[in-house]
């Protein structure tokens, strides 16, 4: 029995948006990251973006199969989005979305706090 839901599994197979950005393009990159590795999730978001939308979005990330699924999900959905509209939802809506258990839900937290800190560099 597979203990991933299809959806996870689907986008674990395929994380089409991470690693690090192609730089020296002259674009203008957003980051953040948040988590630490020895507490088993770190997530670093990378977003170009230009005319007010989000251009590319990339990530790295160490973490679970549901933290790599939820990053590469979120970069598919937000990759050519208004930035004045991304409605990002929350972790909670997420993790119903996607089918990550609840006892995931502090790893989503880290998502969410590495793609705020980019999305709001202060």
């Amino acid at each position: 029995m597979d203990p991933l839901e299809p959806h996870i599994r689907e986008l674990f197979s395929a994380l089409e948006h991470a690693g690090e950005p192609a730089e020296g393009d002259g674009a203008r990159w957003l980051r953040g990251e948040a988590g630490l590795e020895a507490t088993g999730t770190r997530v670093r978001f990378a977003l170009r973006t230009g005319d007010a939308r989000l251009l590319e979005v990339r990530y790295r990330a160490y973490g679970c199969p549901h933290t790599l699924a939820t990053c590469e999900w979120l970069a598919r959905i937000l990759e050519g989005r208004r930035l004045d509209a991304l409605a990002l939802g929350n972790p909670i809506d997420w993790a119903q979305q996607l089918g990550v258990p609840a006892a995931k839900l502090g790893r989503l937290l880290v998502i969410e706090d590495a793609l705020l800190a980019a999305l709001h560099p202060s």
